[in-house]
Parts: C-alpha cells; structure tokens; sequence
C-alpha cells in the first residue's frame, strides 16, 4: 500500500494524519516539517521506514522491541488486554479501533478492514456513559 502512496517531487493529493490508516503499521508514526520561507514540506512514515530498516538489517531487530502488552507506568505493570474506549473528549480513530480489534480477535488488520468497514467505531462517552462497541 506504501509504494502507492510516494510520490517524490509532486504535491500529494492524500495529506498523511496520524492513525490515517495508510499503513499496516501498528503504531503509525509520521514525522512532518514544513517551512513558508522555501515553500517546502517533508513528510516522512517513520513508522513504515522502521519496518524496512529493520528487515533489511536483522542486526539491529535486537534494538527493536513488540511488546504483547502495554506499560501502565501508573500500576508499574504490563497489561495484555487492550482497553475499552473511555475517551470524553474524542471518538476513537477508526485505524486504532481496526488494530484494537485485530488483537482482541487475532484477526488480520485485512480481515478486520473488511469485516468492520459498514460499523462505527466508539464514540466519545458522554456523562458517564461507557462507549460501545
């Protein structure tokens, strides 16, 4: 899907945002700087490029770390449930709500793309009410 994406000296017709779901990256991570002064903007996947970087160079894939679970630093404990939607402010973004769901059905981002495109991902919980999903 990248490959489709480079276009190298054009303006882009796609803006990249995070969690654009663009990338079947887990954590999509894109760098941005942007200046007036020379009319220039470089955009960079860096999520996509950590990828490549580390299959094309197995010696460093020990520097690189997939953790099945996530650090909750407050408890000092990892966690290996992902965590229901409980946002006030925002609706969850529809490329975190696919990965959320990929893990909790061991399903492929693919799968999970087709399978839940029709649906909705949850809302923002307003007064107190949890989102659903």
């Amino acid at each position: 899907m990248l490959e489709a994406l480079l276009l190298t000296g054009q303006i882009p017709e796609i803006r990249w945002e995070q969690d654009d779901d663009l990338c079947d990256c887990t954590f999509q991570r894109i760098g941005w700087w942007t200046n007036p002064y020379i009319a220039r903007t470089m955009e960079i996947r860096l999520c996509c490029i950590w990828k490549v970087l580390i299959e094309q160079n197995p010696e460093i894939a020990s520097l690189v770390r997939d953790i099945p679970a996530y650090d909750d630093y407050n408890g000092k404990s990892w966690i290996s449930e992902p965590t229901a939607w409980d946002s006030k402010d925002h609706d969850m973004p529809r490329a975190l709500w696919y990965r959320q769901l990929s893990v909790q059905q061991g399903k492929s981002l693919e799968q999970v793309r087709r399978e839940y495109d029709h649906l909705e991902p949850p809302r923002r919980i307003r007064h107190g009410h949890p989102a659903k999903v």
